[in-house]
């Protein structure tokens, strides 16, 4: 079938996935005279214990040597790694995401549940603008890790929430003895970027004779910064010889640069005090108002920010198993975690009294020189900008099992929690810097012509506490009940209670919308609670043909109930080929954020329905004008629905070779979004009417609406005043519907000569990921395209993994390669500067990429690893992009370059 297809290109690109390998089981072994049992495990994705690895549902296993080899530094540089992933889950985001330092997960961009152990993770209290949270990856450290399970299917009739796109399972080591010590450091070639990292790991105990084992490890790491002016491609404020734009920043870069001034109106230079080589004229294109008299201050947004983070992180895993008795067995496990990050940025740009432009500075002021009022175009000057993270993070679980006569029973409760301390640096008091200005106690002329106490009087105290709790606990049964032809049935039965809050703390300054540049930021503060009922039944048809069924209700405190069911099918239609394919539902709760926040402020260029009035000088500034939107909580949310199907085999036609291919269909509806300015203006005489606050009717507004002609007035309806603000809300609306194929392959060669080779990939080619905003709006396929009128997505369509392995004797080395198809800028059609719009007409795409990956590792002395490393091989630059700044798209590019890395491990 793929011989006449494009996806041909998945099979050269495919890497073979070992399927379902175990979860720890926690409890002992029975001890028994009699014949051996045969050994059942726990698979990601089920609460049956079976013999074969292989379930209904397809699963990637990442082990320990895996993650080695890999060279990722992070667990969000491993899951990058995944073709089902691809992107940067906002590792190398900017410090204006709400993020604040948080990564993310998400398998084909959909919802995905992230467990350790198989338990839930907190979520992060740190949230996205639309109040979407998840699971904060930069809470685990890649030291800490055994292996990763990746289920890629839906799993809420298992899991519960979140499980739309599939789950990803951390797994730490749960049985030990002795102690090992592992050691890292690795550096970019541009010398910067670099990565230390050393954990000490090990446990004591011998269940078979002490009857209890207590595992542990203990991680450092720390990762310097990459500043974006070291990087030539991105430090740049000309990107048209690359087909890109003018891109900078007339305002400076740091908060001592001094910017841009205007007299007169048109005419425009730099501040005297500009460095030479930042002085240029203002570019020649339309959104930089080029003329001979404009000329500017001028630098790139490189110069300002940081592409990578700096960061620490220290950890503490622990896991104790204690046989009570032959059918009793009890455990604990406990995780901690700290990290802190600044993310570097300009300070704030120093606004003018009502907010609507740069600052204006009278011809009076002490320091304006110039004899006419001067507008200036500059940053506060704060000595540093940014955000700063400092997050904190414990999870804990406790349980017993035990056999009571043909049942397995468990029970287990958990703690989780996540405290951050996020802090906005370079902002300034709003009103009290317009005093200082008019006062003469503020020059905002030059560099910084300030003392350092006038600086900190005006700097504003802006941060957020966050805290983020889970509570549970969990009962599960299972057994196996008489015999099919294919073996006994199989069932497992379960109930869950869960308990999850947010609060969120914003400085009252934020709250009361106080701070320059920032509007209103208000708190959140909620809990709900989750009762569930659960089961599943393996049925063994035949040898050859096993049916699986779950079904999961949750019943939420505010959301109400939802049921959804998993029905499986696995065939073994020969020794050497075997068929799945599965259908299930599955949701995602509204996040407590979206039901609870009190309110978010943004501006946003918004049409007045009610002033808009085109031709008209006045009323005409209503079409496009800026109004303040406050996003807040909606506490009748409903959860966001999914459906998925799975259709896919394992063909091994000899012992070396193995081929898997999976086809996913997956529909995503009732999703959650904020409402539009335009809906709530267009329901403001009826639904939205409490949502609209408008100025009164001001004086100027009365002699603009006497001078209209007759059939203006008409046309224009009663008068009404200029919009304050809106107030927005979420609500279930959009939907997408996306499918593709899954690919991984594996070929082993045994030579007794050369060693043993293994060549092996995997990919993920999306067929189309289909949107719309509204239910009665026709779906848009963004995938891969120029981009859509509702709902963007900047997705490559193809993301596939080449690798070759080969070990002999002591040493091994492994090679891989990673490509990302070419993808399409999402249009946006109110972008017409420059060749901006044309270039999309055009179709411009952010270009394909392929990285080479290489490693050589030796174990030739006793209990020593020895690992060299490189990443970006031939030092590749991230694919161009047309719509950044800094030359390069945050989702997918990696702005690092070659990386060089050693590390070392020793048994003891």
């Amino acid at each position: 079938m793929f011989a006449t297809k494009p996806s041909v290109t998945l099979v050269r690109m495919a890497l073979a996935s070992l399927a379902g390998v175990t979860l720890l089981p926690a409890i002992a072994q029975e001890k028994s005279t009699a014949e051996p049992k045969v050994q059942r495990v726990e698979i990601t994705g089920s609460n049956i214990k079976r013999v074969d690895k292989e379930g209904v549902s397809p699963v990637t296993t990442i082990t320990k040597e895996q993650i080695a080899r890999s060279g990722a530094t992070s667990v969000m540089d491993l899951m990058r790694d995944l073709a089902a992933i691809g992107n940067n889950g906002g590792e190398y985001a900017g410090s204006n995401s709400f993020r604040n330092g948080a990564t993310e997960a998400s398998l084909r961009g959909l919802p995905t549940l992230v467990l350790l152990n198989g338990y839930r993770l907190p979520m992060s209290g740190s949230d996205g603008y639309s109040g979407g949270t998840s699971v904060d990856l930069n809470t685990l450290p890649l030291a800490a890790i055994e292996r990763v399970e990746v289920l890629k299917d839906g799993a809420s009739a298992i899991y519960g929430t979140d499980a739309v796109g599939g789950v990803i399972n951390f797994i730490t080591k749960q049985s030990s003895t002795g102690v090992t010590v592992d050691a890292s450091i690795g550096r970019t070639t541009w010398n910067d970027g670099g990565v230390g990292k050393a954990s000490v790991s090990g446990g004591f105990g011998d269940r078979g004779q002490d009857n209890f084992n207590l595992t542990y490890a203990l991680s450092a790491e720390k990762t310097q910064a990459i500043r974006g002016k070291d990087r030539d491609w991105a430090n740049k404020t000309d990107f048209t010889s690359m087909g890109g734009l003018y891109q900078g920043s007339v305002y400076g870069a740091k908060g001592t640069d001094p910017g841009t001034l205007s007299l007169g109106g048109s005419q425009r230079m730099p501040d005297p005090a500009c460095d030479a080589a930042h002085k240029k004229p203002y570019p020649d294109a339309p959104e930089w108002f080029a003329a001979p008299n404009r000329n500017a201050c001028m630098y790139s947004t490189a110069e300002g920010i940081d592409l990578r983070s700096p960061m620490n992180r220290y950890s503490l895993t622990s896991v104790l198993n204690y046989d009570v008795s032959e059918n009793t067995s009890v455990f604990a496990q406990l995780f901690m975690n700290h990290y802190d990050t600044k993310m570097t940025a300009p300070p704030s740009w120093i606004q003018n009294a009502d907010r609507s432009g740069a600052m204006r500075v009278a011809a009076n002021n002490p320091f304006n020189t110039y004899g006419v009022p001067v507008v200036i175009r500059r940053l506060f000057p704060a000595s540093e900008g940014g955000t700063k993270s400092d997050v904190n993070s414990v999870w804990m679980v406790a349980g017993a099992k035990t056999t009571l006569k043909d049942w397995e029973l468990s029970f287990s409760a958990g703690h989780s929690e996540e405290r951050g301390d996020i802090r906005v640096l370079g902002s300034y008091m709003h009103d009290k810097m317009q005093d200082y200005l008019n006062t003469g106690k503020f020059n905002p002329f030059g560099g910084n012509n300030n003392s350092a106490q006038i600086i900190n009087e005006l700097t504003a105290d802006q941060f957020v506490k966050t805290k983020a709790k889970t509570d549970f606990v969990k009962l599960l049964a299972s057994t196996e009940l008489s015999k099919l032809l294919g073996g006994a049935i199989g069932l497992a039965l379960g109930t869950e209670a869960k308990r999850e809050s947010i609060s969120y703390t914003p400085s009252s300054a934020w709250q009361n919308g106080e701070i320059a540049n920032y509007t209103i930021l208000r708190g959140i503060n909620g809990s709900e609670n989750l009762k569930a009922l659960f089961g599943e039944v393996s049925l063994p048809l035949l040898k050859s043909l096993e049916v699986q069924a779950a079904v999961r209700y949750d019943n939420y405190q505010y959301a109400g109930s939802t049921t959804n069911p998993k029905l499986g099918i696995r065939w073994k239609a020969m020794d050497q080929l075997m068929v799945r394919t599965s259908y299930s539902t599955g949701f995602r709760a509204p996040s407590l954020s979206q039901r609870f926040s009190e309110g978010r402020g943004g501006f946003g260029m918004t049409r007045d329905p009610k002033r808009c009035l085109t031709g008209n000088v006045y009323f005409e500034q209503s079409c496009s004008g800026s109004v303040l939107s406050l996003v807040s909580g909606t506490k009748d949310l409903q959860p966001e629905k999914s459906s998925q199907f799975n259709l896919g085999f394992i063909f091994e036609p000899t012992q070396n070779l193995s081929l898997g291919l999976t086809y996913w269909n997956i529909r995503w509806t009732n999703r959650i979004d904020s409402l539009d300015n335009d809906i709530v203006l267009a329901g403001e005489d009826g639904a939205y009417k409490n949502n609209v606050t408008r100025l009164p009717v001001s004086q100027d507004d009365l002699d603009a609406y006497n001078a209209l002609t007759p059939a203006q007035r008409a046309a224009m309806g009663p008068l009404v005043g200029r919009l304050k603000q809106l107030t927005v809300g979420f609500i279930n609306r959009s939907k997408v519907t996306t499918s593709g194929f899954d690919l991984d392959a594996s070929y082993t060669i045994k030579t007794p000569e050369a060693g043993k080779f293994r060549i092996y990939g995997d990919s993920t080619y999306t067929v189309k990921y289909d949107t719309s905003l509204l239910e009665g709006d026709p779906l848009i396929n963004c995938h891969g395209t120029m981009g859509c009128e509702s709902g963007q997505y900047r997705n490559p369509s193809f993301i596939g993994n080449l690798g070759v392995a080969w070990e002999k004797g002591a040493w091994a080395t492994n090679t891989s390669l990673k490509y990302t198809s070419a993808y399409h800028v999402p249009r946006n059609p109110d972008d017409t500067i420059n060749r901006y719009y044309d270039m999309y007409e055009r179709g411009f795409m952010v270009g394909a990429s392929t990285v080479v990956n290489a490693s050589v590792t030796y174990t030739g002395f006793k209990n020593t690893t020895l690992r060299v490393g490189v990443n970006n091989l031939f030092n590749r630059d991230p694919s161009f992009d047309v719509s950044s700044s800094i030359g390069y798209d945050r989702e997918f590019g990696d702005p690092r370059g070659r990386y060089v890395y050693v590390s070392g491990s020793y048994r003891f």
